[in-house]
């Protein structure tokens, strides 16, 4: 039998971006169809909008379980697993007739997109060190950056086309062909070790050491942090764009996309920046100070009524664009601590940035009242949190790595 040829470095991104992407289509892709959800399943718009957050716990579930099975058993069999619970989750999402069960299943569907999702910062850190993780985090990035871009308008597409239960038609038949790609194409693993009766204890262990590394800790949370205020915005940007302001799902749909166009821009600027030798740490610095910028200024908005929309677009326009300055360099930092154990720090940073993220939108739809106030406050209480945290925990390491950015090649 002939061995397979295997994928060049740009095929692997595109593999591993389409993987990433499973991320995006399952949240971003259904935002506009969440008033006609409610409608149609005899709920209110803050009920169905709890289903963003029940999706996130279940990634972090599965991250764990994921994480840490990749790195005994391999990063192919976890991927293939995952995506068979994702597909027969999206099926019945596409079945359901109520509240209880969209969020019942939201939880299961999540929990195979942590499962698969996982391998990917595992996988690049298997082969990949320093700038050039970082370089390759930013190529998935630019690769998959057209997926939250689109998702918004192809849901509102599919939504009009046969309603909002095509949407997870359409992910049951994406989940089909990752299955195909992944079985045909993703490495088998080198090495697979059993999985005995101790795997909690090693598990368990694994965790505890990646979380003993504290000058790792303030990139994990930071990042955590960062995605959260992401995340608020994404839990009250149905209410805030369509109610408040009057946008149809369409129109939702390209106001959405602006605030990809700014992340692409951003996560362009990031992989030239990394080609020119500059450090992740000191494009990081930029991306701190823009989206505290932004939500800052968001935030004083509201305080005087309800701006004008294009302000509102504006300010969340950068504020999360700068996930493409932050996220592709918080990852490489955080993972430079860890060569052996790169699927369960991975799992590590995907748990607590979902759990997070999650627990931060639950508290956006408790505390809603009706005005931009909340929106606002959460996405910059969340930034003001992961400074913090970034300081106390990795300070030490972050003048380090400052001392020698002359030397970083």
């Amino acid at each position: 039998m002939n061995k397979r040829k295997a994928l060049t470095e740009k095929q692997m991104a595109l593999l591993m971006a389409m993987l990433v992407a499973l991320m995006p289509f399952s949240v971003d892709a259904y935002l506009p169809a969440i008033p006609e959800m409610a409608a149609t399943l005899g709920s209110n718009i803050h009920r169905i909008e709890q289903s963003l957050s029940m999706f996130m716990f279940g990634v972090a579930f599965g991250q764990v379980v994921g994480g840490s099975v990749s790195d005994i058993k391999g990063r192919k069999p976890v991927a293939l697993a995952g995506l068979l619970v994702y597909a027969a989750a999206v099926f019945g999402l596409s079945l359901v007739q109520n509240a209880g069960q969209l969020l019942s299943l939201r939880a299961v569907q999540a929990f195979g997109a942590g499962m698969t999702v996982v391998i990917v910062g595992a996988l690049v850190r298997d082969h990949y060190e320093g700038r050039k993780a970082a370089q390759m985090f930013a190529l998935i990035g630019i690769m998959m950056m057209i997926v939250p871009l689109i998702a918004p308008m192809m849901g509102a597409a599919l939504q009009s086309l046969g309603g909002w239960r095509l949407i997870f038609v359409f992910l049951f038949v994406y989940a089909l062909l990752l299955l195909a790609l992944v079985w045909r194409f993703l490495p088998k693993p080198a090495a697979s070790s059993p999985i005995g009766a101790d795997i909690i204890s090693v598990v368990a262990g694994r965790f505890k050491r990646v979380l003993q590394t504290r000058a790792a800790l303030g990139y994990l949370f930071f990042q955590a942090f960062s995605f959260a205020s992401m995340f608020a915005f994404l839990t009250e940007s149905s209410f805030v764009y369509m109610n408040l302001y009057g946008v149809s799902p369409h129109g939702y749909a390209w106001v959405f996309a602006l605030n990809i166009l700014t992340m692409a821009l951003f996560n362009r600027i990031t992989a030239w920046r990394l080609k020119t030798g500059a450090h992740p740490q000191q494009i990081l610095m930029w991306g701190i100070a823009v989206q505290f910028a932004a939500n800052l200024l968001l935030v004083l908005l509201a305080c005087f009524g309800q701006p004008p929309l294009w302000l509102v677009v504006g300010c969340v326009m950068f504020s999360v664009g700068t996930q493409g300055l932050v996220g592709a360099n918080t990852q490489s930092c955080f993972m430079a601590y860890f060569k052996n154990e790169s699927g369960s720090a991975n799992a590590v940073l995907g748990v607590c940035q979902s759990v997070i993220a999650a627990a931060m939108g639950l508290l956006t739809t408790w505390l809603h009242n009706g005005s931009l106030t909340v929106m606002a406050g959460m996405m910059l209480s969340a930034t003001v949190c992961g400074i913090s945290l970034l300081w106390l925990c990795s300070r030490e390491a972050w003048r380090g790595n400052r001392q020698n950015y002359g030397n970083f090649g």
